[in-house]
């Protein structure tokens, strides 16, 4: 006979929390859904893009034509050379056209996507890889450095396979090398020689990671399961980390030998990225006291509460180890990647001279884990494994976020009192009024679990809006010129340029695009008046459709400018509709006639 005591009896009655998403258990079929989440999103800032001064600064280096550029002295020689090389050869291959410049930068997104899920769904499971892989394919910060040109996500990518190659032969081999630990050396180097200091951060994570060895999990053969000790498991791993990052220097460290044998100040150069201080698209060029705080609340945005609450409950269980080795390993990996990420991020913005795509790219490194214990925290919420409280302060949090930074003013974390930020918080609490209400009037675990469907699902939503309007609209001056670039494109067989301004400086966009569409053709920049001698064309008393042309544009400069041209008996022929650029006057001419014997 067994006795059973009534509070035993009331603990069986209580209906056992189910699955929020049970359909999620098979996530291992949707795995096609991937290539459409690495393809889709990205598609989005692809077309909006325009060229803009960074993009024209950067494609004039890789064009070679870094003569051109004002400042000389900020060119991209100590940047690593990678991404200028494959750039510039893609371009040679798919032409020139409007959106052809982030091309590069928009496959490199899709396939750091695909890298990302892969090695997540290594270490976790499919849907732990699913969740992650649709959370970071929305995220504002991989959208809008799909606009530029520099490819920030490209070094990512090798980042990614440098530690999928590094875990997966400490997990699975028993001996020091391996064929995995030679493709994350050989990463390593390519992540070298695309992102630089990247592979630094990334030695150096690793090096933190196996500290302490003894909790690395094993998936060997249950004969080669005895447990080591810990100072062999030591060794071994730091060998193989020894080894892995001189494979990766013999790939990707020649060049810098060699770059710093012949710059001088290369190694600051080359960690800092001698960028443009004066552009600067989505990060600012001067440090803030709160502006990392406030950066940080605003990339998270709506998944701000997953964060911190996953961040918290990862650090917890990765103190105390029980359960699932595999996922405690993973998160210590995490935990780990988050405060190195985030301390070469914060470090960053003490250099003003750090380049725009630098700052991104550290940036993104910082996001990648933080979106890995999103995913973590949202699995542990669908498992039912946190407390209903919990997900309630998670989704306060996340809104509370957004709220506060659209409301803040400058770089602060004061928001500004208005009408609408009062009527935001108003409806806050009154949808925090009406869940505890429904909660509570139905049976428990219906109300709770319906609740928690509802938040999460919300949250999500509202993560891919957030990120969808974030990419930046193409502006004004962009679309103009846009139209003007397919006015040129009309004109063929152009050999000599000349760009008529007013200034010193034009804008660098305008020179870009002259070799962006004609390619290596005679180039002269002309401030104020035009003499024939500045004209190389031959004498010809008719226009022949296959003859050389020269084209003049006019930024800033009134017609008077070619009146000597005019006088000397030239014909000028507009090839462009007349606009204004950048508050200045935009006009190009091709020249169809010049006098004999000129």
């Amino acid at each position: 006979m067994v006795i059973i005591s009534d509070q035993e009896l009331l603990r069986r009655s209580v209906e056992p929390a189910h699955d929020l998403f049970p359909v999620m258990r098979r996530a291992s079929i949707m795995s096609p859904l991937v290539v459409l989440l690495a393809l889709g999103p990205g598609l989005l800032a692809f077309h909006s893009y325009r060229i803009d001064e960074l993009s024209a600064w950067f494609g004039l280096e890789c064009l070679g034509k870094a003569h051109l550029i004002s400042d000389s002295s900020n060119a991209l020689i100590s940047q690593p050379p990678m991404i200028r090389w494959l750039c510039t050869g893609l371009l040679s291959v798919v032409g020139h056209w409007s959106s052809s410049l982030v091309l590069f930068s928009y496959f490199s997104t899709a396939c750091m996507l695909i890298v990302a899920y892969r090695l997540t769904r290594k270490v976790g499971n499919p849907r732990y890889a699913l969740v992650f892989c649709f959370l970071l394919a929305f995220h504002p910060v991989v959208l809008k450095q799909v606009q530029l040109i520099e490819a920030p996500a490209f070094p990512i990518l090798f980042a990614l396979l440098t530690i999928w190659g590094y875990i997966t032969h400490v997990r699975s081999e028993s001996g020091i090398v391996s064929y995995k630990l030679l493709c994350g050396g050989i990463s390593l180097g390519l992540c070298l020689l695309s992102g630089g200091a990247l592979a630094l951060g990334v030695l150096l994570m690793l090096s933190l990671y196996i500290v302490n060895p003894i909790d690395l999990p094993k998936s060997r053969s249950s004969s080669e399961q005895k447990k080591l000790p810990v100072l062999k498991q030591a060794v071994r791993a730091w060998k193989s980390l020894l080894i892995l990052g001189f494979t990766g220097f013999a790939v990707g460290g020649w060049w810098e030998l060699m770059a710093a044998s012949q710059i001088d100040g290369f190694w600051g150069k080359w960690f800092a990225g001698p960028g443009q201080p004066n552009i600067s698209l989505y990060w600012k060029t001067e440090f803030y006291p709160s502006y990392f705080v406030r950066d940080v609340i605003s990339s998270m945005g709506f998944l701000l509460g997953f964060a911190l609450f996953g961040l918290f409950h990862g650090i917890k269980r990765v103190l105390n180890p029980e359960g699932n080795q595999q996922e405690i390993a993973w998160l210590r990996l995490v935990v780990i990647w988050v405060f190195c990420s985030a301390f070469f991020w914060w470090g960053v913005q003490f250099l003003p001279q750090m380049e725009t795509s630098t700052r991104a790219m550290w940036k993104l490194f910082f996001i990648i884990p933080m979106m890995a214990i999103v995913a973590w925290e949202f699995q542990q919420i669908a498992l039912r494994r946190v407390s209903y409280p919990t997900v309630l302060a998670v989704f306060t949090v996340g809104v509370l976020s957004v709220i506060f930074i659209s409301a803040s003013r400058g770089d602060t974390l004061s928001p500004q009192i208005s009408a609408r930020f009062l009527r935001q918080l108003v409806t806050l609490g009154l949808s925090l009024v009406m869940v505890l209400w429904y909660s509570h009037r139905f049976k428990k675990e219906h109300g709770h679990r319906v609740v928690e469907i509802a938040l999460v699902v919300a949250l999500s939503g509202l993560h891919v809006v957030y990120g969808v309007y974030s990419i930046p609209k193409p502006n004004p001056a962009g679309e103009r010129l846009l139209q003007f670039e397919h006015q040129l494109r009309l004109t063929q067989n152009v050999t000599n340029c000349v760009l008529v301004s007013k200034t010193d400086h034009p804008p660098l966009e305008l020179t870009f695009l002259i070799f962006y569409l004609w390619g290596d053709i005679d180039f002269k920049q002309i401030q104020g008046t035009v003499l024939p001698q500045d004209l190389e064309l031959p004498a010809t008393e008719k226009t022949d459709p296959t003859q050389e042309k020269q084209v003049i544009i006019r930024w800033g400069a009134s017609p008077v400018s070619l009146r000597n041209l005019v006088n000397a008996g030239f014909v000028l022929k507009p090839v462009a509709s007349p606009d204004v650029y950048k508050q200045q006057e935009l006009q190009a001419d091709l020249i169809t006639n010049s006098p004999q014997g000129f």
